[in-house]
């Protein structure tokens, strides 16, 4: 069938749209080439032709009309059919390809518009993760110092949740420029609360129930700042290192473990030990003169120029008229003389004197005071002011016997007896007379001092605050140079004394540090213009010397306030760290206060004297270094990862340079006769303990500090251990501390393969169950003179040889208490009797008869 006015198409062409067809339309294509199914009727297949035949004319008509499409002009941009990994912000919401061009797209080039291009889901995840951790690190770090303050259900509930989640400490030290040191577990380091920091661990706490038996009473509450606590920390490390373990024994292992490594156990005072004689006590019984002068003598030379609590040109005095007349003092004058009998008579036994009495005699000395002085009616009555110089001296002679818990009781009573008097405050009146007011202070100062020296070694808090003292530090002069124009410059003019002595020493400022220094890791030893001339140009003496002693007591007691004090624990590390700065440079100040001749770094052919006051402010001054560093030292050094240590890491080194600075002080030959002789011996045990409490701490550190000094630190633990060994042989109390350093030594060279074959052997002693005839001995034991003493330390007047007396038993002259009374009364004896001082009256009121009736 033929088309009405179609052109006729050639095969060729015909056979040329029928491939077209094909292309275009495979499905039409497939349908014309496929066979007719059998199944088909006839009927389908003729219309099948039809559409066929329809669609191909259709086609034909379509090809004849065709457009051409025209070229593209070169001038547009061609469009980007590649796929861009990310589209910027206005593309997206211009809802356009984006180019993916950086820094700006080209369309939003084009357009001038701004381009930025989103955040990818990597980068997304990464910032919410890390603002994610920075809130759990502020949550953790509230929730700890929540733990501190709420109730220990609370608490306990806090802490467990902290041990199940805990956070990395690298990542939480936020708050400090240091790394924050660490005791126990150096994965939770905590910078914004030091209570888990070095020896500050649990500061707020007690950790064991010390009512439970009599030991424990008698031991008593051990702070962090006593030696004490830093031994039993020793003998956690050291039982660890000798099992070759790391870390420290942890309390709570079985009672019997706890038990041995409690406070008690590791106390080498004697408070468990009686201080009471058997049998009655002839109370008004006196020695003979010559073992009276010989306790005499040693009282005023090794005790009393660090401890004046007596007037010495009016208490001689009065104790020669006590021998030399017929007269009778008062209860409490005979409680004062025998509590000095009592502490020269501890000397004399620990010296191996010749002159040396029974070997209880200084028991029943006390035994005296204390029925005197400290019976019942007394104690319910008033002070007076010799009252509380009964009490400070009775303090200072248990502190002597290492009765230290004792002590402690006996001198927070004279301390509240001080106060009582009003003696810690300045006085004004114009009735007392200026050399009372200076007696009065002087008594002051040793209550003071005392008490610091007390809470050092307990680690307690003193009965002291801050503010109740307002009392001028003593003059630097002696009791007899108090009548010479110099003295009395300074004596009668308060402004003239606050100007040359007051307002110059390093103590002056120290109640106004702030609780938070700025700078004070860097402070270095600043302060406003200081004159210091003036005492500098005074002549050594033993005022001069108590007068620096002073000084820096009020120093340390600061470090203990603002360091060790239980409010410390909410304290940020950093705050801490600022404190510790600032009371260090305060320290550097006072030693560069000092006179050339009582500059201990420099060494000088010096006489007894002046090396006793230069060996006294030594160890004062190293044993405030070894407290103030304590906290930094601990297992894990607090280095910095750059090229400059930490704060914490020098305060270490400080700590461990002042340990062994303090050991070199005494000779590598151990002669405990003249150490006792030169050295204050009533607490010389006390600061050996410490240097070498601090080395062997550092040992069993594994030396991280400074490890280059592990074999001088080794050197230096075995001299201090061979030392506690020699003073052994007159002394429980050393006896005790040298098998404590001596297990330790031994259990770290166990573990650390230390030589300690040169050290003495076991086994120890069996110690006394009472310090009576705890000093027992068959004769002197001789020692090797060390030249570090000098030949000026030959001729010591405590050790002039002497026959050894017997106890006599005074009998007071038989005197009728009228002609006593006329005696006393007389106007020819008033120059028998001069003026005291601390009284403001005249010395006939020290012998008061036994029927005086009211003043």
């Amino acid at each position: 069938m033929t088309i009405k006015g179609a052109v006729p198409q050639t095969d060729q062409e015909q056979n040329a749209q029928g491939e077209a067809l094909h292309q275009l339309d495979p499905d039409s294509a497939l349908a014309t080439s496929r066979p007719p199914s059998l199944a088909e009727p006839a009927s389908t297949l003729g219309a099948k032709r039809a559409a066929s035949t329809s669609i191909l004319t259709n086609q034909n008509l379509a090809a004849q009309t065709k457009v051409a499409i025209p070229r593209q002009r070169a001038g547009i941009a061609q469009r980007y059919n590649r796929r861009v990994p990310r589209a910027c912000e206005s593309c997206r919401a211009r809802k356009t390809k984006c180019s993916g061009d950086n820094p700006v797209c080209r369309q939003c080039r084009e357009l001038r518009a701004t381009c930025n291009y989103p955040q990818g889901w990597r980068e997304k995840t990464k910032k919410q993760v890390e603002k994610l951790s920075e809130k759990a690190q502020e949550y953790e770090l509230m929730l700890k110092e929540l733990g501190n303050t709420v109730e220990s259900r609370a608490a306990e509930r806090i802490r467990s949740l902290l041990d199940k989640h805990g956070l990395d400490t690298e990542e939480s030290s936020t708050q400090s420029n240091s790394v924050t040191p660490q005791d126990d577990n150096p994965e939770h380091d905590e910078p914004s609360s030091p209570s888990s920091i070095g020896s500050l661990e649990a500061i707020d706490r007690v950790e064991e129930d010390l009512n439970r038996s009599e030991h424990t009473r008698a031991t008593g509450y051990m702070g962090k700042n006593s030696e004490i606590t830093w031994m039993q920390r020793l003998q956690r490390e050291a039982d660890q290192r000798a099992k070759g373990l790391p870390g420290s024994l942890e309390p709570g292992q079985d009672r019997k473990t706890d038990n041995a490594l409690s406070l008690h156990a590791v106390n080498y005072h004697l408070d468990d030990l009686d201080i009471s004689v058997p049998g009655p006590v002839q109370l008004y019984a006196m020695p003979s003169r010559e073992a009276a002068d010989h306790m005499f003598n040693a009282y005023l030379s090794t005790v009393h120029p660090f401890y004046p609590i007596i007037n010495r040109p009016l208490f001689a005095a009065q104790y020669r008229t006590f021998f030399e007349s017929a007269a009778r003092p008062g209860d409490k004058w005979l409680a004062i003389l025998n509590m000095i009998f009592a502490i020269g008579a501890k000397h004399g036994h620990l010296t191996d004197a010749p002159w040396r009495g029974d070997e209880k005699d200084h028991l029943v000395y006390l035994t005296r005071a204390r029925i005197l002085s400290m019976n019942g009616d007394v104690l319910f009555s008033h002070p007076d002011l010799q009252q509380v110089q009964v009490e400070g001296l009775i303090a200072f002679y248990l502190l002597a016997s290492d009765q230290i818990n004792r002590a402690w009781r006996i001198s927070a009573l004279a301390v509240r007896s001080a106060i009582t008097l009003g003696i810690n405050m300045k006085s004004s009146a114009p009735t007392t007379p200026d050399l009372s007011k200076e007696a009065r202070y002087r008594v002051w100062w040793c209550l003071y001092t005392f008490e610091h020296m007390l809470g050092i070694m307990t680690g307690r808090a003193t009965c002291i605050q801050d503010g109740v003292c307002t009392s001028p530090f003593p003059i630097p002069f002696e009791e007899d140079q108090l009548q010479e124009p110099g003295a009395l410059e300074v004596l009668t003019n308060s402004a003239l004394r606050d100007e040359r002595i007051n307002n110059v020493v390093a103590s002056s400022c120290i109640r106004q540090m702030p609780l938070n220094p700025a700078n004070g890791k860097e402070a270095t030893n600043h302060t406003t213009a200081r004159d210091t001339t003036w005492i500098k140009s005074l002549p050594i003496n033993y005022g001069l010397c108590y007068l620096y002693y002073c000084d820096l007591a009020v120093v340390v007691q600061e470090i203990v306030n603002k360091v060790y004090s239980v409010d410390c624990v909410m304290v940020p590390w950093a705050h801490i760290e600022n404190r510790i700065g600032e009371l260090r440079s305060r320290t550097e100040m006072w030693a560069s206060s000092l006179p050339p001749q009582l500059d201990f770094t420099r060494t000088h052919e010096d006489g007894p004297d002046i090396l006793r006051c230069k060996l006294t402010l030594a160890l004062h001054y190293y044993s405030a270094r070894i407290t103030l560093g304590r906290p930094c030292l601990c297992r894990r050094d607090a280095r910095h990862k750059g090229p400059h240590a930490s704060f914490s890491h020098d305060m270490a080194v400080i700590t461990l340079n002042s340990a062994c600075l303090m050991l070199d002080l005494i000779p590598d030959e151990p002669n405990a006769i003249q150490l006792y002789s030169i050295a204050p011996w009533w607490c010389v045990l006390h600061y050996l303990m410490q240097a070498a409490t601090v080395l062997l701490l550092e040992l069993s550190f594994g030396t991280v500090h400074m490890p280059e000094e592990e074999q001088k630190f080794i050197q230096l633990s075995k001299k201090a251990t061979r030392w506690l060994f020699a003073m052994s042989e007159t002394s429980i109390a050393s006896r005790r501390a040298w098998q404590l350093c001596d297990l330790s030594l031994r259990k770290l060279a166990q573990g650390m393969k230390y030589d300690v074959s040169d050290m003495p052997e076991y086994p120890y002693h069996p110690e006394p169950t009472t310090t009576i005839g705890s000093e027992a001995k068959d004769g002197p034991v001789p020692h090797s003179v060390g030249d570090y003493w000098g030949p000026q330390l030959e001729h010591i007047p405590v050790s002039v040889p002497a026959t050894t007396p017997g106890e006599d038993h005074y009998t007071y002259p038989t005197i009728s208490t009228t002609d006593l009374m006329s005696t006393l009364t007389a106007e020819a004896q008033d120059s028998y009797f001069p003026y005291d001082p601390i009284s403001g009256e005249f010395m006939r009121s020290f012998f008061t008869p036994n029927n005086e009736n009211d003043d």
